[in-house]
C-alpha cells in the first residue's frame, strides 16, 4: 500500500484492496478451524492458551489487511504526493511495521517471548515517527491550506500504520500469554 503511495499506482491500490477479502475469508476460515477445535479437544492450559492466542493472532492479523486496504483506498483519493518529507516518513513507519510483522510471526511460530518482547518495544520507534508526521504534516498544512485534503489523507495513512504497530504489539503480547499464562502489560505494571 504505502508502495502503491509513492508510485501513485492506483492500479496496485485497487488489487491491494480486492486481496483484502481473501484475507477476511482466511480469517473466518480460521475462526471457524478454531472453534472446531476447542469443540472437540477441550484444550487446557498450555494448548488453550495456544488456540486463543492464535485465534486472536488471526484477529490481528485482519486488521492489518484492513489498515492496508485504508491506506490503498487514501492513495486512490489522494490527488498528489506532494508532501514528499511526510510520504518518505510513512515508507520509514511503513518499513518498522514490516520488519515488526515478520518478526513477530517468526517468533510466534518459534514461540519465542523474548524475540516478541523486543518486537512489542519497537513499537515506540513507530509511535515517535507517527507523532514528528503529525508536526509535519501540521506545519505543512497551516503553509499551505489548499492542500488540506491531500494532508488530510496523509494523516489517515499514518494512523493506519501506527494502528498496525499496536496490533503487531498485541501479537508480541500473545506470544508472551502463552508463555506464561500473563499479560505482558499487567506485570510490566506489577514490577
Amino acid at each position: 500500500a504505502v508502495n502503491a503511495l509513492k508510485t501513485m499506482d492506483t492500479e496496485q491500490a485497487r488489487q491491494i484492496i480486492d486481496a483484502d477479502a481473501d484475507l477476511n475469508r482466511r480469517y473466518a476460515d480460521l475462526e471457524d478451524a478454531g472453534v472446531k477445535l476447542l469443540a472437540k479437544r477441550q484444550p487446557v492450559a498450555v494448548d488453550l492458551r495456544y488456540l486463543l492466542s492464535v485465534l486472536r493472532t488471526g484477529v490481528e492479523l485482519e486488521r492489518i489487511g484492513d489498515y492496508a486496504a485504508s491506506i490503498a483506498k487514501r492513495v486512490i483519493e489522494l490527488t498528489d504526493n506532494s508532501y514528499n518529507e511526510v510520504v518518505d516518513l510513512i515508507e520509514e513507519i511503513a518499513t518498522i511495521c514490516r520488519e515488526m510483522l515478520k518478526e513477530v510471526i517468526k517468533a510466534f511460530v518459534d514461540q519465542d517471548s523474548k524475540t516478541g518482547i523486543k518486537v512489542w518495544h519497537r513499537d515506540n520507534d513507530v509511535d515517535r515517527k507517527f507523532a514528528r508526521m503529525m508536526t509535519m504534516l501540521r506545519n505543512k498544512m497551516v503553509e499551505s491550506p489548499d492542500n488540506i485534503e491531500n494532508g488530510t489523507q496523509l494523516i489517515f495513512m499514518g494512523r493506519c500504520l501506527e494502528r498496525i504497530g499496536d496490533h503487531i504489539t498485541n501479537i508480541a503480547e500473545d506470544i508472551f500469554y502463552i508463555e506464561t499464562g500473563e499479560n505482558y502489560i499487567t506485570r510490566l505494571e506489577n514490577e
